[in-house]
């Protein structure tokens, strides 16, 4: 067994060390009691990896009075230098730059989100549609350069970068996995080939769990501790929050609510032979009902020219009866869907994003009345579903806090 392996002493001491690291992130400026209290871990143990990562320069621990007592607060050392956020879509590519310092979550006391993090530069580039690995890495690598030479900052290095993907992201072995809109990037380590190509470490993760991230630290999951978000575009994937966490599920791929398998308005059997086959290989998944694809390509015979889902959007908003049911039938096939998984989760919030959430209430309020409708009474009551706050650039900033996370040492 490696010396740091899973279950080994050098193992544990790393989990532990990255669970007080997480504790200090989501609290701000937690006492060493609280650390305790959050992760279970025993004061002394707390004590002593706050201790080492004080040495370290990771942390400040310093002596203060709060409810009329001397308590022992931690706080977080700001990390030097850049970071960069990368998302691959099915056919986009995004690079953002933020200064390291300025990734880490500042919430106000009563939980409400700080800010969102400052982009020193962004670019943005078309792919081809099923690109691969190495066409998508040399074209976000010549992004960064570009970014990288505009800001120009005296002594600041670039100290990791945070990549998203729409596809799961296997945390055993690293590897992209199936089903994802990227066929091209299936069975790579994409963290391993991006470090190669890059100079720099690189983290990964799916491009709904880092919307999860940036809306939890900027947006409209700051504060809330059980809740999902949830990413509508090309492909349909979600971000667990279980206990003021991301929740990543055992193998990292937890989430991919897109293929769960719905039935039919016409009452047809679920999966039945008259449903849709999906590209993971089973029939009438969600993805199939709900997303971007689906939607223009409902709408795109009636008018006879391809679509974008900012016109239906601009359509349905314009009356336009054919855009405005198609986009009501979509928010009640994902609410049916997120029926099932409220009455298992019970969240509090549901946050959407992705481009379909650009519709509003077009497609919310019907999500909410099918999830009403489908989850258990005691379950869907008090839901709130909301749009995302940070919009379009939710992805980009995710892998950004991904990043911020990797100089922070809080990812491996």
């Amino acid at each position: 067994m490696n010396a740091a392996g899973p279950g080994s002493p050098a193992g544990l001491r790393e989990a532990n060390r990255r669970r007080v690291l997480d504790a200090v992130l989501a609290a701000g400026e937690p006492t060493q009691a609280g650390i305790a209290a959050a992760t279970g871990l025993a004061p002394a143990t707390v004590s002593n990896i706050v201790r080492q990562l004080v040495v370290a320069g990771r942390l400040t621990a310093t002596t203060t009075v709060r409810g009329g007592r001397r308590v022992r607060a931690v706080r977080v050392v700001a990390p030097a230098g850049l970071v960069a956020g990368i998302d691959f879509g099915h056919r986009h590519v995004r690079v953002a730059l933020a200064r390291a310092a300025d990734t880490v979550p500042r919430s106000a006391a009563d939980g409400s989100p700080g800010p969102p993090v400052t982009l020193l530069a962004e670019r943005d580039a078309a792919l081809a549609d099923g690109h691969g690995v190495d066409d998508g890495l040399e074209t976000a690598a010549a992004m960064l350069d570009e970014a990288l030479a505009a800001v120009d900052l005296e002594g600041s290095g670039l100290r990791g970068v945070g990549m998203g993907l729409p596809a799961p992201v296997d945390a055993r072995s690293g590897a992209v996995g199936e089903p994802g809109i990227l066929p091209g990037w299936v069975g790579v380590d994409a963290a391993e080939r991006a470090s190669s190509r890059l100079g720099v470490p690189v983290a990964v993760d799916n491009d709904a769990l880092l919307g999860t991230l940036a809306e939890q630290a900027w947006g409209a999951l700051a504060g809330v501790r059980d809740a999902i978000y949830l990413k509508l575009s090309d492909g349909v994937g979600a971000g667990l929050v279980l206990d003021g966490r991301p929740y990543r599920g055992r193998a990292g791929t937890a989430g991919e609510i897109g293929h769960v398998v719905v039935g039919d308005d016409a009452g047809g059997p679920i999966g039945g032979a008259g449903s849709t086959v999906c590209r993971c290989g089973n029939r009438g998944c969600l993805e199939t009902w709900a997303s971007t694809t689906t939607v223009v390509g409902l709408l795109e015979p009636l008018l006879g020219r391809p679509l974008t889902i900012a016109e239906v959007v601009e359509r349905a908003h314009g009356g336009h009866a054919p855009s405005r049911r198609v986009l009501a039938d979509t928010g009640g096939h994902v609410g049916r869907a997120l029926g099932g998984l409220c009455s298992v989760l019970t969240p509090a919030r549901v946050v959407v994003g992705g481009e379909l959430a650009q519709a509003g209430a077009l497609l919310l309020d019907p999500l909410h009345a099918a999830l009403v409708r489908w989850a258990l009474p005691g379950a869907a009551e008090g839901v709130e579903v909301v749009a995302a706050r940070l919009g379009a650039r939710a992805h980009v900033l995710g892998a950004v806090a991904l990043a911020g996370e990797l100089a922070l040492g809080a990812r491996g």
